[in-house]
């Protein structure tokens, strides 16, 4: 035998897990903090690609004038 508020609460859940959900799935969130990461990790990814393209001799005015023509 038991503690008497867990073998309630047992049975709750039993009686509770026996029956179908009904309604829309339950939503996933994501953390402000996960979301904010993915996006500097996509800026840092960026910044490291045009740094390097810099640092191989090419000046801004290079970059821009190859992105335009």
């Amino acid at each position: 035998m038991g503690i008497d508020g867990n073998e309630i609460a047992d049975q709750s859940a039993r009686n509770t897990s026996s029956h179908p959900l009904v309604g829309p799935q339950p939503a996933f969130s994501i953390p402000t903090e996960v979301a904010w990461g993915v996006i500097r990790d996509w800026l840092c990814t960026k910044h490291h690609h045009y740094k390097s393209l810099l640092d191989n001799g090419k000046t801004d005015g290079e970059l821009l004038n190859r992105k335009l023509n």
